[in-house]
């Protein structure tokens, strides 16, 4: 399954002014009987971004690049999922995850003269900050039968939402504004990190479209 989704931190994680973040989710079952099912999920959202024009260098003030910094969560589950209902066009279940929360910041610096065919429009790159949290959890949703015969192969399509409180581990990580720039007129620009230290508590929800092959 695809599907987009919503990152809302919760606890010591939203008391520290985490915003919420918006992303997408992938989820691949295998179901070695028809009311349970085993899989992976992967899923990676954005929770603040910045960017700001500078000066390509000192010495050409009137040629300007784009500087953007975004803060990302990734996460990476295994999962089962009890389905008791799978004979109903809406199924109803419920689900346990155990798995890794990644928490990363990074700055690009891109080119203003960028199309969507150039694949050269990143000048530089760094990573600000990077962290990864143990992540478990449960979750309910409802599977909506929209069609059993999609495409070629006769495969199952459902309409999705799922619901999933993903508790997590301690991290070191940014948010936006993390990252404090001294006045250029200065001198050469410096960098201060404005770090947070907190569980990683997540409700998170998504919905999409659910492949599933007879």
């Amino acid at each position: 399954s695809i599907g987009l989704m919503g990152q809302f931190p919760k606890n010591e994680f939203k008391e520290q002014g985490v915003p919420t973040g918006l992303g997408v989710d992938f989820n691949g079952l295998i179901y070695p009987a028809p009311y349970i099912g085993f899989g992976l999920n992967l899923g990676y959202g954005e929770y603040g971004s910045s960017s700001r024009q500078i000066p390509f260098n000192y010495f050409s003030p009137g040629v300007t690049v784009e500087e953007r910094t975004a803060n990302a969560i990734g996460e990476a589950h295994l999962f089962f999922r009890i389905k008791p209902f799978y004979q109903l066009k809406i199924q109803p279940y419920i689900e346990g995850l155990v798995g890794l929360k990644h928490l990363s910041t990074k700055t690009t610096i891109e080119s203003n003269n960028c199309t969507d065919e150039d694949d050269n429009c990143d000048i530089a790159a760094s990573t600000n900050a990077s962290d990864i949290a143990f992540s478990w959890g449960w979750g309910f949703g409802l599977d909506v039968l929209l069609t059993e015969k999609f495409g070629e192969k006769d495969q199952k399509c459902y309409f999705f939402i799922n619901g999933r409180y993903l508790g997590g581990g301690e991290a070191k990580y940014l948010k936006e504004g993390g990252i404090i720039l001294s006045d250029p007129a200065l001198g050469p620009v410096t960098a201060t990190y404005d770090w947070n230290n907190s569980r990683t508590d997540l409700l998170q929800v998504s919905f999409g479209i659910n492949l599933r092959f007879n």
